[in-house]
């Protein structure tokens, strides 16, 4: 049975493995930063779903490149707005007024997420074993809802170097998938982020 078309960007889902569960939710205070300052550290809008990155001056941003490590998934924020009113969203608009920030994220980098396709998955062998790669596909988010419009690509599962690994089809998800291809036209996989932030590291190798 074909799947709605209705995208919601990185679902969790549970720990890669066979590890507990703990969603690994982190959050970045931006408490004391001045109404220009919080509005400046997050540009554009971000959804519920939304992959993102920081940047090194503390820019938080949805990633829109596909070489971009990922420091985690947006959950939700909680900001103090212009009116002095305590607000907690699922979204956020970009450049907005406000002070107290504090962004929540699924950090954890063997976290694992349910992301629907945006079509149907092109025929490949080990499509379900766990070691192809596709990557992400920017979409619109909805501030009603809060939640994502990312997808996955359906086009491109790979042993090349992508944003996700694929690591099997949705298991409430129906329709098959297979190394001859996808009945479903817009399937559900589950996922792991490749390229994350927490999996790279930077050292200075000394020999003395």
């Amino acid at each position: 049975m074909a799947s709605v078309n209705a995208p919601r960007g990185l679902q969790l889902a549970k720990k890669n493995g066979d590890g507990s569960n703990s969603t690994g939710i982190r959050t970045i205070d931006l408490n004391g930063a001045s109404p220009a300052v919080a509005s400046a550290l997050i540009p554009s809008d971000v959804f519920t779903g939304d992959p993102v990155f920081i940047e090194s001056a503390g820019t938080i941003k949805p990633s829109t490149n596909n070489n971009i490590k990922v420091a985690g998934v947006f959950q939700g924020i909680q900001f103090v707005n212009a009116s002095g009113e305590q607000k907690f969203a699922r979204s956020f608009t970009g450049g907005t007024t406000a002070t107290d920030v504090k962004v929540h994220i699924a950090s954890d980098p063997d976290q694992t997420y349910f992301i629907q396709m945006d079509g149907p998955v092109t025929a490949a062998a080990g499509l379900g074993f766990g070691v192809l790669n596709t990557n992400i596909v920017t979409g619109t988010g909805s501030h009603k809802t809060g939640q994502s419009g990312y997808t996955g690509d359906a086009s491109a599962p790979v042993v090349t170097d992508q944003h996700l690994r694929v690591i099997r089809r949705a298991p409430w998800d129906t329709g098959t998938s297979s190394s001859v291809g996808e009945t479903d036209t817009y399937p559900w996989y589950e996922v792991r982020i490749n390229k994350h932030f927490d999996n790279y590291v930077t050292c200075t190798l000394s020999t003395s």
